[in-house]
């Protein structure tokens, strides 16, 4: 059986919160404040074998900041990370109700730091369809320039027009055959309409749900469905709909433990994977 808590792995979607914010929301016992410290979440590094972690933003610039714009959330996610010696990355954030325009020369300025390795788009916190006009200009000056994009995709389980939903991502990508694509949480439970799509597909947040709702043997099914050379490990740490913070990597590495993947199979899902869709040769 393979040891999933052994193997070297690279967590591509993680939400850490900064000090201030923390400081701020001290009496709030939400998770985002209880496990959202990076210094914490680097023992966890090292229980779980985490070589990298990478921090998404939310396109909600009241969760990661004090100032409340995007602006101020790339450099406070910079800000975590500056001294930590390559174990994090981050994906820049961004704001819609920005001029596109500014917002585009904005983003240009954040990608030129090494810290930063995408554009994170979160249609569900803003309320804004994925395949609107504004995240069409994003996901062009993506591709235009070879930028990693990562799409939230976790839509309500009926509502196949939710504003992040597979069909709406098929239908905002269609005109970009070589973008450099990561879906988030597999399109919950509306996967098989990602099916055959040219992109990474993470884990995060989803694992728990499908296993409990589909059992082990269904989920395996699935996600080789999605071709085990596209799967990307992540957790979504420390948030779950499910689960608490503390115990999310033991039970995402249960669950992994419980299927078919080979042990060459899960080294390419915990880490060698990413690293191709990141465009690295190595940490």
């Amino acid at each position: 059986m393979v040891d999933w808590k052994k193997i070297p792995k690279i967590d591509a979607h993680i939400h850490l919160t900064p000090k201030d914010v923390i400081a701020a929301n001290i009496d709030y016992d939400g998770r985002f404040i209880v496990n959202g410290s990076i210094d914490d979440y680097e023992s966890m590094m090292k229980k779980y074998n985490i070589e990298c972690a990478v921090i998404m933003p939310f396109n909600d610039p009241y969760m990661l900041s004090m100032e409340f714009t995007a602006e101020a959330v790339n450099k406070n996610m910079k800000n975590m990370i500056c001294d930590k010696e390559g174990g994090f990355y981050c994906f820049a954030d961004l704001d819609i109700k920005k001029d596109i325009e500014d917002m585009l020369s904005e983003l240009e300025q954040v990608l030129m730091q090494k810290e930063f390795i995408g554009i994170k788009l979160h249609s569900s916190n803003t309320g804004y369809p994925i395949d609107g006009d504004y995240y069409e200009q994003i996901i062009k000056y993506a591709n235009d320039h070879k930028i990693l994009i990562e799409i939230h995709s976790y839509p309500r389980e009926n509502l196949w027009d939710d504003v992040c939903s597979p069909a709406r991502i098929r239908k905002a990508v269609e005109k970009y055959p070589d973008l450099r694509l990561s879906i988030a949480h597999l399109g919950g439970f509306q996967y098989e309409e990602l099916y055959g799509l040219n992109a990474y597909f993470n884990l995060s947040a989803v694992l728990p749900d499908l296993a409990d709702r589909m059992g082990i043997k269904n989920t395996n099914k699935m996600l080789r469905s999605l071709g085990v050379e596209n799967l990307v490990f992540a957790t979504d740490y420390p948030d779950s709909r499910s689960i608490q913070a503390t115990e999310i990597y033991d039970t995402y590495c249960d669950i992994l433990e419980q299927m078919d993947f080979t042990q060459e199979e899960a080294e390419n899902i915990c880490k060698y994977n990413a690293l191709r869709m990141f465009g690295w040769q190595s940490i």
